[in-house]
């Protein structure tokens, strides 16, 4: 992913006591940003009245920042940030500075009050460039900014039965797409899951031995009770889909599965997540985008399931199994075994997990929420795994009692499908929440 761009500002009044300041504090917050691997375009002079600020409006505009980042030095007269939130109209944060003869922090705190009545999306720090935590916050900010604008240039594709009914709407797009699209800035593509049946039946099977080879070599594929026949369809499919993805410029899609096609796409699924490539196997765009975010807040596989038992703090998901190979803790623990007359499913047992972040995506215009919770995952048993089907399957621990936690899920509206990825992404997840104007559930 590209280094997300970042507009920083310095602004002053020379009516007010610590503008001096200000090319020193502005220096050093550009190297520290920098350090931190974001592409920073400040304007290097101070802006003490309109006529800079549009001046510096027009130096920053040109780099089409993800986050506009304003750094008060002193008090300023709301004018001033006024026409840096209107001309360059992306995330905010309002930088407030220790010293108190300034009145920076007061500034920021009275604009923050403007923002929020106008309906604005802001965060604030405060301290100086040399605090490791203010700069690792502006840092993670940035990077949801980006992912957030970033949204609107997804192509998302919708693999199988195309939609020819309706009441009174569109001819084969429903509603419901067009207001996620409006909501989310995506585009969804339709495309008929024959298209890629048809070009799986047109791959050379030298090729899909090859890549059964190759996969093998690299360590990329478990032990298989499916049939030899079963796994060079998936690898044919595989190449299909690789060819879709290529054919339509896609950044992610969803597909029909269970139970026309249930299987035919669940092992090329597996291969593709640890290419960071998201193919769902449920037909659920709204978790196609959510591991699309996922994927780009932090690189490697995010898994889906849903609860298949409760006990104690832990709930159990499960899932038919098309999760990415590496979620386990080696490769020899992957089974595939096959599912239907050529199709395959990938049972992996999910490795423990200190620190990890679960999420769900539902909901529809006005009452759309996302689930964010802090989990961990424990060691999965071989017996474990064998009771719960052989296929994906999780310990998931709430930290707290599950029934009680699974109660609020359910008063919360939580829908079924639960996404569980390495790590804690949770202050990302929240922030692009607000971004988006979606109510956070919290369990």
């Amino acid at each position: 992913m590209k280094k997300p761009k970042v507009a920083l500002v310095a602004m002053a009044s020379k009516f007010e006591s610590g503008g001096e300041r200000s090319e020193e504090i502005l220096k050093e917050a550009i190297k520290c940003l920098e350090k931190k691997g974001l592409e920073v375009n400040a304007y290097k002079k101070t802006v003490w009245d309109p006529a800079d600020a549009f001046s510096a409006v027009d130096c920053l505009s040109k780099n089409q920042p993800d986050l506009l980042v304003m750094l008060h030095i002193t008090w300023v007269l709301d004018s001033l940030q006024y026409i840096f939130v209107n001309n360059l109209k992306c995330p905010i944060v309002l930088w407030g500075i220790p010293y108190p003869e300034t009145f920076s922090i007061g500034c920021v705190q009275h604009f923050g009050s403007i923002l929020w009545e106008h309906g604005f999306n802001y965060k604030y720090v405060y301290g100086l460039p040399q605090d490791t935590d203010l700069i690792n916050k502006i840092t993670k900010y940035a990077t949801t900014a980006q992912i957030y604008k970033k949204l609107s240039t997804l192509r998302i594709a919708l693999i199988g039965p195309r939609q020819t009914w309706r009441v009174a709407g569109s001819q084969d797009m429903t509603s419901e797409e067009w207001e996620f699209s409006k909501k989310f800035g995506l585009t969804i593509i339709h495309i008929e899951m024959d298209e890629i049946l048809e070009r799986a039946k047109k791959q050379e099977k030298s090729v899909a031995e090859q890549i059964l080879l190759n996969f093998r070599k690299q360590h990329r594929m478990g032990k298989s009770i499916a049939s030899e026949e079963n796994l060079l369809y998936a690898a044919k499919v595989y190449l299909a889909t690789k060819e879709i993805f290529h054919h339509y410029t896609l950044d992610a899609a969803a597909t029909e599965c269970y139970p026309k096609f249930s299987g035919l796409i669940n092992l090329p699924s597996s291969w593709l997540a640890d290419e960071g490539v998201v193919l769902d196997t449920e037909g659920d765009i709204g978790h196609t985008v959510l591991m699309t975010i996922l994927n780009q807040l932090k690189p490697g596989p995010t898994a889906l399931a849903e609860i298949g038992s409760i006990e104690n703090n832990i709930i159990y998901l499960a899932h038919e199994g098309s999760s990415a190979h590496s979620i386990t803790k080696d490769v020899s623990q992957v089974q595939i075994s096959a599912s239907g007359e050529l199709g395959t499913f990938v049972g992996t047992p999910l490795k423990a997990m200190p620190e990890a972040t679960m999420v769900n995506l539902c909901g529809r215009e006005n009452t759309y929420r996302m689930l964010v919770e802090k989990v961990s995952t424990e060691s999965v048993s071989h017996q474990e795994w064998i009771d719960g089907g052989s296929k994906f399957f999780a310990k998931v621990n709430l930290g707290d009692n599950a029934i009680d936690k699974f109660n609020k899920m359910l008063s919360g509206g939580v829908d079924h499908h639960l996404l569980i990825k390495e790590g804690n992404l949770i202050e990302q997840l929240v922030d692009l929440c607000d971004l988006l104007k979606i109510k956070r559930i919290k369990i």
